[in-house]
Order: C-alpha cells, then structure tokens, then sequence
C-alpha cells in the first residue's frame, strides 16, 4: 500500500478553494509570482509539474553557520596546536595550563562536530526536503515524507482530495500555502504538504497549481528566461547544481548554459559554500518523479513539449555529466579563492602571535 498518513499535520486557517469546485484566480502579482514561480518549477511537461525544495532564509542563515563553524574549527585547531606547543615544549609545564588547552579542547569540539555535519551531508547526501510532484494525466500528487531515523516514505494522494489552505506563520510576518488531506469521516487533517516560500503569494502559487492541473497547457504562464529544464535529481556533478542555484537567486544568469561569467566565478568566489549546499539540496533531495509508481504513471514521449519550457543544452548536460571543463575550471578556482583566504588569514594569526 503507497498512502499511509503521516503525523505531520497542520492546522487548516484561511481556506481557500477546493479544486474542479471554483473557477481559478487571477493572478495578484502577476510579473513577480511568474518569475518566481518558473524559477521555483524544477521540470514542468505534459505529465507532471515538479517543485524544487523551497530554500528560505532561515536555511541560508544555517549554512552560512556552518560554514562559519568551519572556518573557525580551522583556526582554533591552529591556536590549540601553537599553545599546546608553547606551554609543554617550550615553556615549563604548569597544572595551570591545562586550563587554557583544555578551554580550546572544548572548543575544537564543538566547532568540529558542525564541520563533520556538514561534511557528511555533502557526500552522504542524506535527503531531508520535498520535492512535490503533480501528475496532470492521473489527478495525482506525488511527494516523499522525511522522517530523521528512516528512510523517506513515498506518498501518492488524489489532487480531487485536497484542500488548500494560507497558514500565516507566528513570529514572522509572511504567509505559506499547505495542502491538506481531509478524512471525510472524522473532517479531521490526516495530512499536510507545506510548500513555504516567504518571496511568493501563496495565492499565486496556488492559482498556478491549479491552472497546471486543470486547464490548457497553453494557460499556464512560464517566463522562458526563468523556466529551464534541469535535471538536477540525476546529476552525477554537485559542481552543476550550484549553477542552478545561482540561476535561481536572479544573479544575472538567466539563460544558463553552465559557461563561465565574471558575476558567476565572482559569486564563486565570494559565497561558494553557500551555493554548493543549497546544490546539495537539490541533488540529493528524494524526488518522487523517479518513483516506479509515477513512472508506471507517465505517458509522455519527451517530444514536443507544449510548455514555454528551455530544453536541456549540450552544455549544461555534459556539466549535469561532470564532463564540462568550464564548469570544474569556475567552480575549484572560486574554492580555491576561499582556501587562499582561509591560509592567509591563518598565517596573519602567526604573525600577530610572533
């Protein structure tokens, strides 16, 4: 059996409409939630419509934690390596400085244990963010359910069954669409999809939704600079997806074919690690398009796509193959940059200690 309700229920507040029951919206933001909402769809065809994981700013604030705690277990390993040889080799042993190297102890472990985190999610690549599937040809949503000690469940439920709903969140003023699951027999929420987005209107997003599901391919609005289809969930390249990201926060990048740009190699430079785990994201995040169940499902021939959908370039297909030269070039020289960094803010620490 694929539906089995899980516990990740959430309140049902400003009720909006069911679908096939209303007529659908107009758009409130119209040239805002376009772009936004074809930079948001990872693969839009005739069969299915395919979310990216939202990314929000809480997360970003994560990464660049930890990526900080990094930065700063470097050079506290450093610091504890000078002291600890300062006061047992150079200088007289004392029980006092047990102290200090014991403090930096401390220290190293913390700080390292984040710096192991974020190491091992990038090579376990251990998914933890939805990926939403709606299959147009069944009246279907498809999405995985993330739980922390198993693995991720597989849910297919009746678009005809949701209820579509604005939750405004405490503490911090923007509003986010969840779709519900309504057990007819109690009128009790058994389950709950959250797509948070704190930059798109929920309504929007909904009316979009709706169109895609609902109404003639040529109907649903995609601004062909934003919408491109990019198979991130199949890449054997972490190096290709961070492209992606970029492409995604508006960087001047729009019309990506994975070739190296001045913002692009500077934004590399500067923010890299932040772009590479939000890639890790992407590429690792469960993706239920690729579940036999959808699969059975799917009856395109992947021609003549009817959507204002980008096809894949030569390009960005050998970079999605970790075969593209420019790709490998911008990517390790912009970490290459912040090694350099990293090493001389390290040796100004010797100098200052000298």
């Amino acid at each position: 059996m694929i539906y089995n309700p899980p516990n990740n229920t959430h309140p049902i507040e400003n009720l909006l409409s069911r679908p096939w029951e209303e007529s659908i919206p107009a758009y409130r933001e119209k040239v805002a939630s376009i772009e936004k909402l074809s930079r948001d769809v990872h693969e839009v065809n005739p069969d299915y419509l395919l979310f990216h994981p939202i990314i929000n700013s809480h997360q970003l604030v994560g990464f660049l934690m930890a990526y900080a705690f990094s930065w700063l277990f470097g050079q506290g390993l450093f610091l504890f390596l000078v002291v600890t040889f300062n006061y047992l080799i150079i200088e007289k042993f004392e029980v006092l400085s047990l102290f200090p190297i014991g403090m930096l102890i401390l220290f190293l472990i913390v700080l390292g244990f984040a710096s192991y985190l974020v190491l091992k999610q990038l090579k376990n690549k251990k998914s933890y963010y939805n990926k939403i599937v709606f299959l147009k040809q069944t009246q279907q949503v498809a999405y995985y359910e993330h739980n922390r000690k198993q693995e991720p469940i597989f849910h297919l439920i009746n678009y005809k069954d949701i209820v579509a709903s604005v939750r405004r969140n405490k503490g911090v003023v923007f509003e986010a669409l969840n779709l519900h699951v309504i057990d007819p027999k109690t009128n009790q929420t058994i389950q709950s999809i959250n797509l948070e987005d704190m930059q798109l209107s929920p309504y929007d997003q909904w009316t979009f939704i709706r169109t895609y599901m609902e109404r003639p391919a040529d109907e649903l609005p995609l601004d062909p600079r934003y919408a491109h289809a990019c198979p991130t969930d199949i890449s054997t390249s972490l190096l290709a997806c961070p492209d992606i990201a970029q492409d995604k926060k508006g960087k001047g990048l729009t019309g990506l074919r994975h070739e190296v740009t001045i913002m692009g190699w500077l934004r590399a430079c500067t923010v890299s690690f932040l772009d590479l785990a939000e890639g890790n994201i992407y590429q690792s995040s469960a993706n239920p398009a690729l579940h036999p169940e959808v699969q059975r499902r799917l009856m395109w021939d992947g021609k003549d796509n009817p959507y204002n959908v980008l096809p894949v370039t030569a390009a960005r297909q050998a970079a999605f193959d970790n075969k593209n030269s420019k790709v490998k070039l911008k990517w390790y020289s912009g970490i290459a940059v912040n090694a350099t960094w990293f090493i001389g803010s390290i040796l100004y620490v010797m100098l200052v200690i000298a």
